[in-house]
């Protein structure tokens, strides 16, 4: 038998299979570089309009230094006893949105933090990249 088989394999997914997986998850952390070095944080995530979208408290750390800036956000979904899974990250410019302008369905994201999560922020997409593992053969 290949050794490589049972370690499983691991593949490159492409934008739309990126998007897809995507938009049925509820968790992300998002990453961005301060004076002081990179930080990261969760967030409940959505797709909405072709962006990814999180709210979060207005006068957080994460709207202080990421409104207009870049990050990363980063999520996945893992099978440890399969020992699969797959993970995807977004970059691009985070995005204070007016509430006017916020698509309906993310007012509806229910975030699990407590407080106040009134700022809506848009990932406005420069690139998407994920990587799947399947399991390893039987």
């Amino acid at each position: 038998m290949d050794a490589n088989r049972s370690l499983g394999r691991l593949a490159e997914l492409t934008p739309y299979d990126c998007w897809s997986l995507l938009e049925d998850v509820e968790v992300g952390r998002v990453a961005w570089c301060t004076i002081d070095g990179p930080a990261v944080v969760p967030v409940n995530v959505t797709v909405a309009d072709g962006a990814l979208w999180f709210r979060t408290a207005p006068y957080s750390t994460l709207v202080n230094h990421c409104r207009g800036g870049r990050v990363a956000v980063e999520i996945d979904n893992l099978d440890p006893t399969r020992r699969a899974g797959w993970s995807v990250v977004v970059t691009g410019i985070a995005e204070i949105v007016d509430g006017d302008e916020v698509p309906g369905g993310v007012h509806l994201l229910d975030t699990w933090a407590p407080g106040s999560r009134t700022a809506h922020v848009r990932v406005e997409t420069q690139q998407v990249t994920g990587r799947r593992l399947t399991p390893p053969a039987p």
